[in-house]
């Protein structure tokens, strides 16, 4: 009875809280994701999302090897809509040379 009445808990809990009604027209949606975590092995990773507010943002990462040292090589780039309404993007690096 005890293990019923837990169940009947957890079941009650999750029904309320599952979203309620129509969702907010001004909520920002996932529109775009692509994950190609470590596809060859090699521990790198790439990944690209786009949201329905026009953010992008595309990632990569390598593992690169440098003296006696492995260090994680990323290259990247996001945009956004700022509130000037203007698009903005920013590139970046960040390696063994920070």
């Amino acid at each position: 009875m005890k293990s019923f009445v837990i169940v009947l808990s957890c079941v009650v809990a999750c029904c309320l809280a599952a979203p309620q009604g129509p969702r907010d027209p001004n909520e920002v949606q996932l529109v775009r994701y692509v994950n190609n975590q470590d596809q060859d092995q090699d521990g790198g990773y790439q990944f690209t999302y786009e949201l329905s507010d026009g953010q992008i943002r595309s990632e990569t990462g390598a593992l690169k090897d440098v003296g006696e040292e492995r260090v994680i090589v990323v290259q990247g780039a996001y945009t956004f809509v700022g509130p000037d309404g203007l698009i903005y993007w920013v590139n970046y690096t960040a390696d063994e040379n920070g």
